[in-house]
């Protein structure tokens, strides 16, 4: 169950309201269709409120977040990114290998290509 979106916000008859005169304003300056079933409706809201220059839909997300605070509470904190795995071998740490700079194959000019020589005449270039 924990994989599954969350979308008991939606049921609040008010703020699916308010979601659906943002999505009409968001389709209408960045002609970008939201789905109500899309599991990252919340973000994407966000994101675009952040975009806007309108101030009718920055004030209507504003609404939204505070029907939000009052129906679910304060947001739970930003959980801080995992530190980076060490990789092991025989209990030691390994240091990340050094990046190699990109090989440069080795191009020659015309003039100095070998002769390809064959019971004693030349017979290619290369």
């Amino acid at each position: 169950m924990e994989s599954t979106p969350d979308h008991r916000w939606l049921m609040q008859y008010n703020i699916v309201n308010l979601v659906n005169q943002c999505r009409r304003l968001i389709r209408a300056e960045f002609d970008e269709n939201l789905s109500l079933t899309d599991p990252q409706l919340r973000f994407k809201l966000a994101h675009f409120a952040g975009r806007t220059c309108s101030q009718g839909l920055q004030r209507l997300y504003g609404e939204i977040r505070l029907a939000l605070l009052k129906l679910e509470g304060a947001d739970p904190e930003p959980q801080q990114p995992p530190a980076p795995v060490v990789r092991r071998y025989r209990g030691q740490a390994i240091s990340p290998a050094p990046e190699e700079p990109p090989r440069q194959t080795a191009t020659r000019s015309r003039s100095t290509q070998k002769a390809v020589i064959y019971r004693g005449r030349t017979v290619a270039q290369g």
